[in-house]
């Protein structure tokens, strides 16, 4: 690869991931909704789409990292187990062989500052959601649903089928019982519908906290 081609790749904002689907050959293997993958140190997992979390090992009460869509997937620790809350397509390369040919491109330095930037805009969405009461993390929550699913009261008000109380507590990084406050506090002022199952969005949703 030349410079003037890794530049629009660059250019374009495919980066690491769109240089990996063009240079190996990827054997896509799909996990279904609920179904689990564990991952070490030696596999590098390149999702094409779907929706992963890790859950934190430490506490085990919310979800440490999430990924969703055309993402790449490292680890330098152990074992790290991941969920899928929806069906997910994806494809596992050996470390060594990704490392050897991101090397011998020159490309090695770009692909662990991409891994290093998607780590900090984790921890940055952490720092931002304990920052704030867990009304205001629900919203988020919420408003980032929202906006992945493209979800309006009108057309298509259905959440996806995963979304309950107990996973939007984990994700907002709060007890259950508080959760369930929130929610119907929303329920109550005409935002949701969750008699059902999907959630229904009842009217435009506009979060306070926005």
């Amino acid at each position: 690869m030349t410079f003037l081609e890794f530049h629009q790749l660059v250019k374009e904002d495919l980066l690491i991931y769109s240089w990996i689907i063009k240079n190996f050959h990827l054997t896509r293997q799909k996990l279904m909704a609920g179904g689990e993958i564990t991952m070490n140190r030696e596999q590098v997992i390149v999702m094409e789409k779907g929706l992963l979390v890790q859950v934190n090992e430490e506490g085990k009460n919310d979800l440490y990292r999430v990924f969703i869509d055309q993402r790449i997937i490292f680890t330098t620790k152990g074992d790290i187990t991941l969920t899928a809350l929806e069906d997910t397509s994806y494809s596992i390369i050996r470390t060594d062989e990704l490392i050897g040919k991101l090397e011998d491109q020159h490309l090695l330095p770009t692909f662990f500052l991409q891994i290093a930037e998607d780590f900090e805009k984790g921890l940055d969405w952490q720092r931002t959601l304990i920052s704030v009461d867990p009304a205001e993390r629900a919203e988020m929550i919420l408003v980032k649903i929202i906006e992945r699913y493209e979800i309006n009261s009108e057309n298509k008000p259905e959440f996806p089928r995963w979304l309950r109380i107990n996973v939007l507590a984990r994700f907002a990084k709060c007890s259950v019982s508080t959760m369930s406050s929130v929610v119907n506090e929303l329920v109550n002022e005409g935002d949701l519908n969750i008699k059902g199952t999907p959630w229904l969005l009842t009217r435009p949703y506009q979060a306070s906290c926005a």
